[in-house]
């Protein structure tokens, strides 16, 4: 007979459980980042972990041990499956969304609108903007939404295809913070990726058993695959 870990267990009692959100900051204005280049909308699939965010002080829930993947849909669109966490003994929990490709005159960066399952009816989706990226290694990606038409909610992320990032991607990515993120607000957080504070997360199946960024074991890898794609379809 085969047992299923309690987590494994938890974790599908949790699906969708509460909302993903990016930590939000308040401003008058959005940032305009113009780095001009061709996206490839067929590389950015795959598994991404969250390894800094822009730091909201006002969120008491901060989360951790975000990974998500993005798997290619029609005309550009990408389907998401997305976990975290909220403290050491927390479970990882879930949400699904979706992304839809938005084409704006003299945009210079690629646009997505997002919505997951947790998002109100009421709400606009996330217009977010990945303003830089290697494919192979990290993205950061950046989103800014007006909530009365004289302020707005800004978030940003950085992302990587690995649990950390090695120094000279730090680096590079360092400079890029630094050059377009000069508002006394724009401190950023580490988001937690280690294996003895992160839970094994379903959606970590995307990556090849084995893979030295994931934290499944194989059998659990094959479990996990046939329940990620039973969610999804």
């Amino acid at each position: 007979m085969v047992s299923f870990p309690k987590w494994l267990l938890l974790a599908l009692c949790l699906w969708c459980a509460v909302g993903s959100g990016y930590s939000v900051l308040y401003t008058k204005t959005c940032l305009k980042i113009e780095e001009n280049y061709n996206f490839n909308e067929a590389k950015y699939v795959g598994t991404w972990y969250e390894v800094r965010r822009l730091y909201d002080p006002s969120d008491p829930e901060q989360e951790d041990c975000v990974v998500m993947n993005y798997k290619a849909g029609e005309k550009g669109h990408y389907d998401i499956l997305q976990s975290y966490q909220i403290t050491k003994e927390g479970s990882p929990i879930y949400v699904s969304g979706a992304a839809e490709p938005q084409v704006f005159e003299n945009s210079k960066v690629p646009k997505f609108l997002e919505r997951y399952n947790t998002t109100k009816n009421d709400e606009p989706d996330s217009l977010i903007e990945i303003v830089a990226i290697d494919y192979d290694s990290y993205a950061i990606v950046y989103s800014c939404k007006s909530i009365n038409g004289t302020h707005y909610t800004e978030s940003a992320r950085v992302l990587s295809r690995q649990t950390h990032l090695n120094n000279h991607n730090e680096d590079v990515i360092g400079i890029f913070l630094e050059n377009h993120f000069k508002g006394p607000e724009h401190n950023w957080r580490a988001t937690k990726q280690t294996a003895d504070f992160c839970k094994p997360s379903l959606v970590e199946v995307a990556e090849k058993s084995g893979s030295p960024s994931g934290r499944l074991p194989t059998v659990i890898h094959l479990i996990a695959m046939l329940l990620l794609i039973k969610l999804l379809n």
